[in-house]
């Protein structure tokens, strides 16, 4: 008589096959504090973005602004749910002039995700 595998067991093998399949960052979100600045400069904004995992990942990101400039690669160890990452952009304006920016949280690996871009509104007094 011949050995046949159990469904149980092919369904087993086929879970965690998928498991290991699907990426493990699912979603990245940012936002922008202050989001509206009305005030002196140079001023601070801040950047804070949420990097979520379905599974414990070592993940390498890079902040992105609008202006085309780009943070360093850094890496962080996320070991379940959401791990919070932070950036400042320092920055000035014409006196009177509104300037719109947004920073956007990239991950580099595991696979390839953005955030929403965090956008944010300046002036300077």
């Amino acid at each position: 008589m011949k050995y046949l595998p159990s469904l149980f067991g092919v369904a087993v093998c086929l879970v965690s096959q998928l498991a290991l399949a699907q990426p493990a960052v699912n979603r990245v979100v940012a936002i922008a504090q202050p989001n509206a600045y009305d005030g002196p400069c140079p001023a601070t904004i801040e950047f804070i973005g949420t990097i979520f995992v379905n599974r414990p990942a070592r993940v390498s990101y890079r902040w992105e602004r609008s202006d085309h400039a780009s943070g360093p690669v850094q890496t962080v160890q996320v070991n379940g749910g959401g791990r919070g990452v932070r950036t400042q952009w320092h920055l000035g304006h014409p006196r009177g002039q509104v300037f719109h920016g947004a920073e956007t949280l990239h991950v580099l690996s595991p696979g390839d995700a953005y955030s929403n871009p965090a956008e944010f509104t300046l002036v300077c007094h």
